[in-house]
């Protein structure tokens, strides 16, 4: 582990216009990881070096973060163990303005607000109709249907931030708040939408990674992106048929964590398609690589 000082040294020779000692510096800070960056950071806003040495210290910080949540969102996929985690490996990465601690905060604040109003004698279409009810009159959550495709709708912190959001994020506040106040709330992977179920109660509302759900484990459904609208079976399998897509039990059962965050990372490729910055496009690709 090098110090402090040994670091700064480091960075500071960035600036060297050798290809080769620019190549054997870059490799001692690659090795280092993420106890540079903030070293890297600090130079860049700090030194009045030229374009080249900002350009250097952008690209070594971006492949240490690159690398960061390639191994981390890789470990995540194996054992998703919560849905949050590998949701905010993602936002993290391509929205890191908003903080992990903030996403918690606004989580607790939200799921406490609404324990007070729940009671175990309530049913369950009682508590989503309370949860409804917080969520979309006290904190006007919304989908936003205006800017449907823009790539902050996918971000999970931005729907937190701005109240809007997509089908996807709307749906993981959703089971986010369901998780924290332990109510069977899962996400089901419809075709061109995205909505939750509320599950049949099972002992202490636990499922274990192995079992196979069916269409009989789903009481009802519910749409986040319409404000919590509740649906029947057959208002899923009308959707799926107005849509022409062939009928699937997988469009009616809970979907694994992993899927989810997949879904957000095409939605996130696809927000990006027309955009010119080609670093993000490939990085976005080489994240969605490790799930195949």
């Amino acid at each position: 582990m090098k110090s402090r000082n040994e670091i700064d040294a480091l960075v500071s020779l960035l600036d060297d216009p050798d290809e080769i000692i620019f190549n054997q510096i870059k490799s001692q800070l690659l090795e280092l990881g993420t106890d540079c960056i903030a070293h890297l950071e600090k130079a860049n806003f700090e030194n009045e070096y030229g374009p080249i040495f900002k350009s250097r210290i952008s690209e070594i910080t971006h492949e240490i973060s690159l690398s960061k949540i390639l191994k981390e969102h890789k470990e995540w996929i194996h054992h998703p163990v919560n849905l949050i985690d590998g949701v905010n490996q993602i936002d993290q990465y391509f929205f890191p303005n908003i903080t992990e601690s903030y996403i918690q905060n606004e989580l607790s604040t939200i799921a406490s607000e609404i324990s007070e109003h729940l009671s175990l004698s309530m049913s369950p279409i009682e508590k989503v109709s309370v949860i409804n009810d917080i969520l979309y009159d006290n904190y006007n959550f919304r989908g936003d249907k205006k800017n449907y495709h823009s790539p902050e709708n996918s971000s999970f912190g931005k729907l937190l931030q701005t109240k809007k959001g997509n089908p996807l994020t709307n749906s993981i506040l959703y089971i986010e708040i369901g998780r924290l106040l332990n109510l069977p709330i899962m996400g089901v992977n419809l075709p061109n939408h995205f909505i939750v179920g509320y599950l049949n109660s099972k002992e202490n509302h636990q499922y274990p990674n192995n079992y196979k759900f069916t269409k009989k484990d789903v009481k009802f459904y519910i749409n986040p992106f319409s404000q919590g609208v509740v649906l029947k079976h057959e208002d899923v399998q009308d959707f799926i048929q107005e849509i022409n897509v062939i009928n699937n039990e997988y469009y009616y059962i809970p979907c694994p964590y992993s899927h989810i965050t997949k879904r957000i990372l095409t939605n996130l490729n696809f927000s990006h398609k027309k955009s010119d910055n080609i670093l993000l496009k490939s990085d976005i690709k080489k994240i969605i690589a490790l799930y195949h």
